[in-house]
């Protein structure tokens, strides 16, 4: 974690030494003014004196947010009328209207064939067969009909009658489904005869088959009145605007909201500023008699009267989510949030302090469902939960314990919601008790989680050094570092010496020498891959690179960076780190493939044998690739002398120089200068001899890639 250059304050430079002396009065004044602002809202809301049909002189906006139940029923009852009436369709008449058509044209048939009797008494016959409503003239035309053609006449008949009825037919619509005969029997080809018959029996066949389904009807209504949400009078909605006539619905709404009164209460601000006024005195003289120090270290003073806003502002957000739904939501306030980071960037009396000032607040927030300014409930259980994960955490230096912290306001927040909802149960029911504690819980791991993701923003805003973080990654038991020791201990040996030199290096010049150490213990994790591939990791083995041309031994030996960054992902290490594993080689060349590959092919060109960047983007990612081409070249130098060691390390600087790999990083020549006496002097004593880079590659076996 990279410090700032100093505290907040000093950085406003002669404005700060004029009025330093006020400064303190000036963070107080602040905080009680955005106190106030932030709780303005949550007290008593102004009562109004109108009557309906009389002008408005002001606009008049809700205050809170409530359920209008009126409106709500009648919105219901509106959705329940507007579902159309339900019908169920017997799927039964349907087939008994067609056999029926298949046993008319049957009896028919037979009847016509049948040349012992007369026409008349085949018509005769047929009416007593049929037994429907049907002309004398179908009758002629039927028995009169060849007897081979009627089974044309049949299927068109049960076409018409089962496309009709499969849509559906109602009482209502009997007449109009009826009439569709005609519609579709335009299309035939039959001739007039024929037309005539199907049309008559089609239209006699259609019946209704759809009923009306008085259950389904009912139980869709009761979804439809079921989906329609609650409407609900929202905070912040204008009631009434200024000159328009109060309506008798808009009377009633005010009467809803507690709105209505002789005349409006103004002393309800001037007591909220009267509150936040003596809350500021009380922390001045409870700072200033308590914690000396930091009432005179301005930094820490507007640090600490910052979490507190924070705290109050995150409590403002849930608080607009609270309605009669989520009535019991203050019990989420976040307050162990501002208790933790207090006590872990000040200390823990001062959390006590903040947190008490946390649940007066929480309590004004969270009081839209009662008529009086303070609902204690949220203000205790806030109290109770930031000061018990205060004192979990104080002496702690442990991220891990966070976490913990937020366990026990999770606990401290249950035990005083059950412990409430015992004393009162008349206004508590199981629903509303089962999402209390739930909300309880949330509450403190919800403030672990924010303590975490703010601290290190703190600890970088206010100049506040914390490198546990990083020193918690530099623990060689750390799962990546276990498995670069045991899988490539080569590789291991030469990062921890990287680390050592790019630490010494970074401090020399000023920057980040814990993130330089780190970053260098993780710079090479990708050669786990394939650590065959690499020659610190090739202990009386057989160097794989003999075997395979030198363009697929670059893209090996180039992907180690690629592969590092997906397992620095894989195992959640900071982006920086991150970073320093993707820059370190920047975009070099890497000479001993390109000189192999020139041995076979002059016209190979160097940019296809260079690492594909970025380059070093910040000064640490720099210094670790310094680094860790230093450590490696050094170790091929066959009588080393301290002139040779930094003539060399001084033309690896030189070489990166001019390639221009320090161009995006503002790394100075002095800087650099430094850094190369650093890694000298650091360099004296921990290196061994190595096989020697020559200058124009002629041989393949002994040197270190990557």
């Amino acid at each position: 974690m990279k410090e700032m250059s100093e505290p907040i304050p000093k950085r406003f430079g002669f404005i700060y030494e004029k009025y330093k002396q006020q400064m303190p009065f000036i963070i107080y004044a602040i905080f009680g003014v955005a106190f106030y602002l932030l709780l303005i809202h949550q007290i008593l809301p102004q009562q109004y004196e109108v009557k309906i049909g009389t002008v408005s002189k002001e606009t008049i906006i809700s205050p809170i947010t409530k359920v209008d139940e009126v409106a709500t029923e009648s919105a219901r009852k509106r959705a329940a009328s507007a579902v159309e009436p339900q019908y169920s369709k017997d799927e039964k008449i349907t087939e008994n209207q067609i056999e029926l058509i298949d046993n008319i044209f049957m009896d028919a048939r037979r009847n016509i064939l049948d040349t012992s009797l007369s026409e008349k008494e085949k018509i005769d016959n047929l009416r007593d067969l049929i037994a429907k409503d049907l002309s004398s003239e179908f009758y002629l035309k039927l028995v009169r009909f060849p007897a081979d053609e009627l089974n044309t006449l049949r299927l068109e008949t049960r076409n018409i009658v089962s496309e009709i009825l499969f849509d559906g037919v109602k009482k209502e619509e009997l007449a109009e489904k009826k009439n569709l005969v005609d519609q579709k029997l335009s299309l035939s080809d039959l001739d007039s005869n024929a037309r005539f018959i199907v049309r008559e029996l089609a239209r006699e066949c259609i019946i209704v088959n759809e009923i009306y389904d008085e259950k389904k009807t009912a139980k869709i209504r009761e979804v439809a009145r079921d989906e329609v949400e609650a409407i609900q009078i929202r905070k912040g909605q204008i009631i009434v605007s200024a000159g328009e006539e109060i309506t008798a619905d808009q009377y009633r709404k005010l009467a809803v909201l507690g709105l209505l009164k002789e005349k409006s209460n103004p002393g309800s601000y001037v007591g909220l500023t009267i509150l936040v006024g003596l809350i500021a005195v009380l922390l001045y003289f409870y700072i200033r008699r308590f914690h000396p120090k930091i009432h005179e270290d301005h930094s820490k003073l507007l640090m600490f009267a910052c979490i507190l806003l924070l705290n109050l502002l995150s409590m403002k957000l849930i608080a607009i989510g609270q309605d009669l739904n989520w009535s019991t939501l203050g019990y989420l306030a976040p307050v162990a949030f501002g208790g933790m980071l207090i006590t872990l960037l000040l200390n823990v009396e001062l959390a006590f302090g903040g947190v008490l000032v946390l649940g007066v607040a929480a309590s004004i927030l969270f009081n839209n469902e009662s008529h009086v300014l303070f609902d204690f409930r949220f203000g205790l259980v806030a109290f109770i939960s930031g000061a018990a994960s205060s004192f979990a955490l104080a002496g702690i230096k442990k991220r891990s314990a966070i976490l913990q912290a937020g366990m026990i306001a999770s606990l401290t927040s249950v035990v005083p919601i059950i412990a409430i909802s015992l004393m009162d149960p008349s206004e508590t029911d199981v629903n509303t008790l089962g999402l209390s504690v739930v909300f309880g819980i949330a509450n403190g791991l919800f403030s672990a989680v924010l303590t975490i993701g703010f601290l290190p923003i703190f600890e970088s805003m206010f100049g506040i050094l914390s490198p546990l973080r990083l020193l918690e990654l530099s623990n060689p038991n750390h799962p990546l570092l276990r498995r670069l020791l045991i899988e490539t201990p080569g590789t291991y040996h030469h990062s921890v010496i990287v680390g050592n030199l790019s630490e010494a290096a970074a401090e020399a010049i000023g920057a980040d020498g814990l993130l330089a150490r780190v970053g260098a213990y993780y710079h090479d994790v990708g050669k786990i891959k394939r650590p065959q591939f690499f020659i610190e990791n090739q202990i009386n083995r057989e160097n794989p690179h003999d075997k395979i041309s030198p363009h697929l031994s670059k893209t090996i030996i180039v992907s180690h960076a690629r592969d590092g960054v997906e397992l620095l992902k894989e195992h959640k290490i900071p982006k920086p780190i991150q970073d320093i594993a993707a820059q370190h080689h920047g975009t070099t060349l890497i000479k001993y493939f390109y000189f192999k590959a020139k041995q076979d092919n002059d016209k190979v060109l160097s940019d296809d044998f260079r690492y594909p960047g970025p380059k070093a983007q910040f000064k640490e990612a720099a210094i670790v690739g310094i680094c860790d081409c230093v450590e490696a070249a050094v170790r091929s130098i066959s009588r080393p002398t301290p002139a040779r060691i930094e003539n060399l390390v001084r033309k690896i600087i030189r070489d990166r120089l001019e390639d221009g790999q320090f161009d995006e990083c503002h790394l100075t020549l002095k800087e650099l200068d430094i850094i190369a006496k650093s890694v000298v002097e650091t360099l004296q004593g921990i290196f061994h001899s190595r096989i020697e880079y020559p200058e124009e590659v002629t041989t393949v076996k002994g040197v270190k890639y990557g």
